[in-house]
């Protein structure tokens, strides 16, 4: 009887431990999903801090870090890159920069990122001054805004009939939205 309950014993431990082994395995796989999850998060808030910290960075400091080959990182990296590049793109056309286009295209560039514009085929349009001139906002992944700033590595074709103009860029974190307006 000893031995036969040493036996029983034995089969229970065994058991029990199957049993524990093969549920913290299930518990411990159940939990890596939400880990993974949280991580995905915890990485979208900081890309938004950075973005929200670049952003509120002096333009003459983003100028300086541009002019001395200081690549900003994340998504706000590469939208103020696109941004500068974007202005010596238009400047080189013969446009020139006006305070009150630059002033809209902000206005357009925030409402995109704050959810306010509709896109079609990633362009969209804003609502401010739209009387006063025209223009238009790109909605960009990371690697769209860098794309295209390679594509403005190259000569402006001159315009025929240059105008005041604004450019400006906004960032949600996941997006980059730059904001062209040109006056009237």
């Amino acid at each position: 009887m000893v031995v036969a309950m040493s036996i029983s014993r034995r089969l229970t431990a065994i058991a029990l431990a199957g049993a524990l082994t093969l549920g913290g395995t299930a518990a411990a796989n159940a939990q890596e999903n939400p880990a993974e999850e949280l991580s995905s998060q915890a990485q979208t808030q900081i890309n938004i801090a950075a973005a929200q910290f670049i952003s509120s960075l002096p333009q003459d400091v983003k100028d300086a870090a541009h002019k001395y080959g200081i690549d900003l990182p994340t998504l706000a990296g590469a939208a103020e890159t696109l941004r500068y590049e974007t202005v010596q793109h238009l400047e080189e056309a013969g446009h020139t920069k006006d305070n009150t286009a630059q002033s809209t295209a902000q206005q357009w560039a925030d409402e995109a990122a704050a959810g306010k514009v509709s896109f079609e085929d990633g362009v969209g349009h804003g609502t401010a001054n739209a009387d006063k001139g025209t223009g238009a906002i790109l909605k960009l992944t990371e690697q769209q805004a860098r794309d295209r700033i390679n594509w403005l590595d190259r000569e402006g074709n001159p315009h025929n009939e240059p105008t005041g103009f604004g450019v400006a860029t906004a960032t949600d974190g996941k997006y980059v939205y730059i904001a062209e307006f040109f006056l009237n």
